[in-house]
């Protein structure tokens, strides 16, 4: 699958960083290692900031680092077998294993196992996890030197600003700050809502009422946060919603760069921004993480900045677990045996241009994709069905070109990488199966009772939250 294998990659870009980690803004580098700050965000979509192409939410914070960083815009997370996209994608990070090596860490890592804390910790970093617990394997959080779930952004950020004054003359430290917004209810002070009014602000291009046909998790609970048909009055309030709630976090960001600035460790500090998964609002009618279109579960942000870093984007097909090795060069701490993500430190640094030239996301057991970063095939076994896309001419996944004439050997081709991908990584979901389901669905399936889940769900997810 990659075109350079993560050993030789290393080989050939470790002196090349040493050199490029010799200076910080024209200065030399204390012998002290720099600092880490991983910011995971909860559902933030890849255009989910003002710097990453959205011209409706505010966030300066978050695009002050942005836009002296290198942005990858084509970044994923491998995928999910359950609903809960994130509990994986987490796992994914912090073990640096790809999903089906990974999912059998969900519940625990194996205490021989290389973990992100740990080897922060082996590396001398003092480490902190503050943010959602439940969502993450219990053994890995607890490998944190200090650990944090309160409830919202601002109590995240009170304590990694006190974690951060209390470290500064200690050694360096690593953050992993990964709090609950923006996922639903979509909390924030009233003062956020009040800077977005549902009715000034833009459907998504590939906004459509219905799903087309059944994808295999139609009434998942994310589905049922609003009724069928999707409104464009009901996704631009739920956009309002979700907008707001990035603006606070934003703003709570803007504390964590403060406090670094005034303990003089801002200039030695890599900042990490991520999403754990992506998330369709109103996209193909879909409103959740659980699919493969690129507005949906698996496209992430992800965004390297700091010192020696200059303002650059990347195309490179990278995953989130390419965070853990990319961290551990940064840092100059050794990378674990098991890790099978690949360090992107050469790509941050400019010195390569991508390291893989094919891309798996997978959900469940009834959707898989394959990209070559133009060219993209999504597959759902359950009703034999195939899409394909040109990402170049179609970014938003408007025109299936499956059943178009002259695609048929192009599908085929990616089958086969599809399969070839799947052995790579442990897939044991076949591709076909012998009585395909009918691909047809509409609301009228839904029973009494996932209809009255539906209607509490929207009331919920209409209302503050907390």
């Amino acid at each position: 699958m990659f075109s350079i294998g993560r050993r030789g990659f290393l080989a050939a870009g470790g002196a090349g960083l040493a050199t490029a980690l010799l200076s910080v803004r024209g200065h030399a580098v204390e012998s002290r290692r720099p600092n880490i700050v991983v910011i995971l965000v909860d559902d933030l979509r890849p255009d989910g900031l003002a710097a990453l192409g959205n011209p409706v939410v505010k966030t300066p914070h978050f695009d002050s680092l942005v836009t002296n960083g290198c942005a990858f815009r084509r970044a994923y997370t491998m995928g999910s077998m359950v609903g809960a996209v994130c509990l994986p994608s987490r796992t994914m990070l912090l073990t640096g294993r790809s999903l089906f090596r990974a999912e059998d860490k969900a519940s625990g890592v194996e205490p021989a196992s290389y973990t992100f804390p740990r080897a922060m910790k082996e590396a001398g970093y003092a480490t902190l996890h503050a943010g959602k617990f439940g969502n993450s394997p219990k053994r890995i959080t607890d490998e944190f030197d200090e650990t944090y779930d309160p409830g919202n952004a601002t109590q995240v950020v009170d304590k990694v600003t006190d974690f951060i004054r209390r470290t500064a003359s200690r050694g360096p430290m690593c953050v992993y700050m990964a709090g609950h917004e923006p996922h639903d209810p979509q909390y924030a002070p009233e003062e956020f809502y009040a800077r977005y009014r549902a009715m000034d602000i833009p459907l998504p291009r590939a906004f459509a009422p219905f799903h087309p046909f059944d994808n295999g998790e139609m009434t998942v609970r994310d589905e049922m946060t609003l009724p069928f048909p999707r409104t464009p009055e009901d996704i631009r309030g739920k956009l309002a919603r979700y907008y707001a709630s990035i603006s606070y976090l934003d703003t709570e960001l803007g504390r964590v760069i403060q406090t670094l600035k005034d303990t003089k460790q801002f200039d030695n500090t890599y900042f990490v921004i991520a999403g754990d998964n992506g998330l369709s609002l109103g996209e193909h009618g879909l409103l959740g993480k659980q699919n493969l279109y690129e507005y949906g579960g698996m496209h992430v942000p992800l965004v390297i900045s700091g010192p020696g870093i200059s303002r650059r984007e990347s195309n490179a097909l990278v995953y989130l677990m390419d965070v853990f090795p990319t961290v551990c060069d940064l840092a100059r701490a050794s990378i674990p045996a098991q890790v099978e993500g690949l360090s992107l430190a050469s790509i941050v640094h400019g010195r390569a241009r991508r390291v893989r030239t094919r891309l798996f996301t997978a959900y469940g057991k009834v959707q898989r994709a394959v990209s070559d970063g133009r060219w993209k095939l999504i597959r759902y076994p359950r009703i034999h069905k195939n899409q394909i896309f040109d990402l170049e001419a179609d970014p938003h996944e408007m025109n299936d070109l499956s059943e178009q004439p002259g695609y048929a050997k192009r599908v085929d081709a990616m089958l086969k990488e599809l399969s070839e991908l799947q052995s790579e990584f442990g897939d044991p979901v076949p591709l076909h199966v012998p009585n395909p389901g009918p691909a047809d669905w509409s609301p009228g399936l839904l029973t009494p009772e996932q209809l009255r889940y539906q209607a509490e769900e929207t009331a919920r997810c209409a209302g503050t939250g907390t």
